[in-house]
């Protein structure tokens, strides 16, 4: 085995661990979360999550996505990288977190959400530290960050626990979430001021930064169109409906969503490797997408057909009977998990191709979408119409809107060919053999 290969077995390995870790424990949150807080203070806790995870691309600036390519670009000048994309995320979760506490005052009469929204966004701040996540990445030393952000967040948990169990109270549990993510996030800053010791630090650069920022500037629309249709089911749930159906919803939510971190494991283990190949072997690259795509959809079919049969006695045994509306919910809701897993591949590839304006066409219409069809169908299903306008929405943005430029229509075909798995299967069969 080669040196690549061994590489990239030993970060997916750690990333696979720390992801069964973290998806397992927040699993087994969640349900404790439900069980005691009930339906409706469990809607109102996943709707400050999802509303503040609007906010999150803005503070990013779109910059976190497209380090690990400077890097390889500029290898000498990483530390300059790494500066100036710091300071600018910071300055701009000061500014966007001043005007939207300032909002809040303005538009929301509960104080319940002014309150925590704006604790939420102030600590959200400290996601500038995420630029040393992507060193630790480029340096493929994944084991130091896995090893902290498994211990941060088994801590936490046993707080949350406690808390949960003690308060029972909305405000306590999401200070401790408040916490967390402040306490990881000042953590990155510190194992990469430890591990990288011995290499130049760098310094702000305007002309960087505006360099940086111009390739960027299209991926913090993309990214915000991703959370909306990401989320804006749950913030729409609750205003059309109530907080007991957003808890409804977001008990089959997480038990759809959960599995996407597994895929997600070994694209971002294997991703800077693809970038080497993308330069060397333009036609082995070519090949590897589309087995990428193929087991990516595959593994999810198989996965969405597995969980619809034992979606009642899932929701059952974990959650109870207070949540058995659920269950129709995630039959439906697990099916755009064959979208999201290719999807996820898709932005590896759009990254790599600098094709941020079709990614950020992809996501409007994806968020639009989902935006429409939740008007019309939320007021008439409930929990069920946001699941229904979900799997649509992930299925425009992640599949059918790519035929519509020339540079997308080729990675439109390979999924086409994906989905048609049936037609292929002894030849994919060989390719694994």
């Amino acid at each position: 085995m080669n040196s690549a290969k061994r590489l990239i077995l030993s970060n997916s390995f750690w990333l696979l661990l720390e992801k069964l870790v973290l998806m397992g424990g927040s699993l087994l949150l969640s349900v404790f979360i439900a069980r005691y807080l009930g339906p409706e203070v469990f809607g109102r806790y996943n709707y400050l999550l999802s509303f503040c995870a609007l906010f999150v691309p803005v503070f990013a600036l779109g910059l976190t996505n497209i380090l690990l390519r400077e890097f390889a670009a500029q290898p000498q000048r990483i530390g300059d990288i790494l500066k100036t994309s710091l300071s600018a995320r910071l300055l701009s979760g000061v500014v966007v977190c001043s005007l939207s506490i300032g909002c809040f005052f303005a538009v929301f009469s509960e104080s319940w959400k002014v309150q925590l929204l704006s604790l939420l966004l102030l600590v959200n701040i400290s996601n500038a530290f995420e630029v040393f996540e992507r060193w630790f990445q480029h340096r493929s030393m994944n084991k130091q960050l896995v090893i902290w952000r498994v211990c941060n967040f088994t801590l936490f948990a046993l707080v949350k626990l406690w808390v949960v169990f003690t308060y029972q109270q909305l405000f306590a549990l999401v200070l401790v979430v408040a916490c967390e993510l402040l306490m990881k996030n000042l953590g990155y800053g510190l194992l990469y001021r430890h591990y990288s010791r011995f290499e130049p630090q760098g310094r702000v650069d305007k002309a960087l930064f505006l360099s940086l920022f111009s390739q960027s500037k299209y991926l913090i629309f993309s990214a915000v169109a991703s959370i909306v249709y990401l989320k804006i089911d749950v913030l729409m749930l609750e205003a059309m409906t109530s907080d007991k159906e957003v808890g409804i919803y977001s008990v089959a939510a997480k038990l759809s969503e959960i599995w996407y971190v597994l895929p997600s494991v070994i694209l971002t283990a294997m991703f800077p490797k693809m970038l080497e190949i993308a330069q060397n072997n333009p036609s082995r690259y070519q090949a590897l997408l589309q087995r990428g795509f193929d087991y990516l959809f595959i593994g999810a079919l198989l996965l969405s057909v597995a969980i619809y049969f034992m979606a009642r006695w899932l929701i059952l045994l974990l959650f109870g009977s207070e949540y058995s509306d659920s269950v129709v919910v995630l039959q439906l809701h697990v099916f755009a998990s064959m979208f999201i897993y290719m999807r996820l591949l898709l932005s590896q590839w759009l990254v790599a191709e600098r094709l941020a304006q079709i990614s950020l066409l992809s996501q409007l219409c994806g968020a639009t979408s989902n935006v429409l069809l939740n008007v019309w169908l939320i007021p008439l299903y409930g929990a069920l119409g946001a699941a229904v306008a979900t799997v649509v929405s992930y299925a425009i943005a992640g599949y059918f809107c790519l035929f519509l430029s020339a540079r997308t229509r080729p990675i439109a075909f390979m999924m086409t060919k994906s989905i048609g798995f049936v037609f292929r299967l002894k030849a994919i069969c060989n390719k694994t053999l």
